[in-house]
């Protein structure tokens, strides 16, 4: 899949992703940030973003990037930082920035952060469609990811954010191991940046090795993994050479079929993670899967019934029609999943 296709798929599962300036109102919660951005009719066609520490570094003019050491937060809503390294486009030495409330309190004072801020907000009514923030600088968010661009420094954070290095095609090795490294290490906020880099740089694909993907592999085991975060990594890991996932990555996606079993919260990005599972075992699965996959087809989700039916159909388009019939005739499926299995053995279509 190439980068607009990978950039179509993040934002089917995450919303438009994109970076808007963070105003005095935070979203405190990423699922509402994916339905607003989701209900919001774009003015005009957006253009296909790239990875998210690319689009960061895009913009030095609007968005600067810098090393800093968190100095204080005694002030609701803002926080002073004591910048060390000029990442991308010019800082001054201190800096007081607006921030949502739960970076405000998790931040921590004496500890060093990279932190992406800007003085413009977005204004679509003005040329350029931005302007200058009369409240005062923010921190930027990564819409879609949810999460404001304010990171606990890390070795491998300072050197991905290196001026120069995401744009130098001999450190692809180099990259790869920092965004593995960082996703192992107890971080969540950064972890959703280093998955969504991995997911969306198609060319770091060809550059792991045995030991690179055992790394991989570890991380499907960690139990710190988020279903949004894990949703990406089978998306990662789908377009790894299938010699270096093999056996392990299809049993992954049984394993995590199977721990959520056919019922979820429709409001969790459970369903969306169980989707790509299944889709995954397309690519991955063998006939001893059919039995799983049919399973799904009672979802109370329709797109994980459809993404099940897909996978059967490929890895046994006769025995997943049988199965279609029989889920039909029980009629214990959802109503839009009824339909898409009608359409399905009338002409094979999913």
């Amino acid at each position: 899949m190439d980068r607009d296709g990978r950039s179509q798929a993040l934002s089917a599962g995450y919303g438009k992703y994109k970076l808007e300036i963070l105003s005095m109102r935070f979203t405190h919660s990423a699922l509402a940030v994916m339905m607003l951005v989701m209900m919001t009719p774009p003015v005009q066609a957006a253009k296909r973003l790239g990875p998210p520490i690319e689009e960061l570094q895009s913009t030095p003019d609007r968005v600067r990037i810098v090393a800093a050491t968190a100095g204080d937060n005694s002030t609701p809503g803002q926080i002073l930082f004591k910048v060390s390294e000029r990442l991308s486009g010019e800082s001054p030495d201190v800096i007081e920035l607006r921030t949502d409330a739960e970076s405000h309190a998790d931040v921590e004072i004496g500890e060093p952060y990279i932190v992406a801020w800007s003085y413009m907000r977005r204004n679509r009514a003005v040329k350029g469609g931005w302007e200058k923030d009369p409240d005062g600088p923010s921190i930027v968010t990564i819409m879609g990811l949810g999460s404001p661009a304010l990171f606990r420094q890390t070795e491998e954070l300072s050197f991905l954010f290196s001026p120069g290095t995401i744009d130098d095609p001999a450190l692809k090795a180099e990259q790869l191991d920092a965004l593995l490294a960082q996703m192992a290490r107890n971080d969540a906020h950064a972890r959703g940046l280093a998955v969504a880099e991995l997911y969306l740089r198609e060319d770091l694909a060809e550059t792991f090795s045995p030991e690179r993907a055992a790394q991989l592999k570890s991380l499907f085991e960690s139990s710190a993994m988020t279903p949004q975060h894990l949703e990406l990594l089978i998306r990662a890991a789908l377009e790894v050479p299938g010699e270096l996932t093999d056996p392990w990555l299809a049993e992954e996606l049984r394993r995590i079929i199977i721990q959520h079993g056919t019922q979820y919260d429709l409001a969790s990005f459970v369903p969306a993670l169980v989707r790509t599972a299944a889709r995954g075992l397309q690519q991955t699965g063998s006939a001893g899967d059919i039995g799983l996959l049919t399973l799904l087809l009672y979802s109370n989700n329709p797109g994980v019934a459809k993404a099940a039916t897909a996978a059967m159909n490929a890895i046994d388009p006769d025995a997943a029609a049988a199965r279609a019939r029989q889920a039909l005739e029980r009629g214990w499926i959802h109503s839009e999943t009824r339909r898409a299995l009608t359409v399905y053995l009338q002409g094979g279509r999913i």
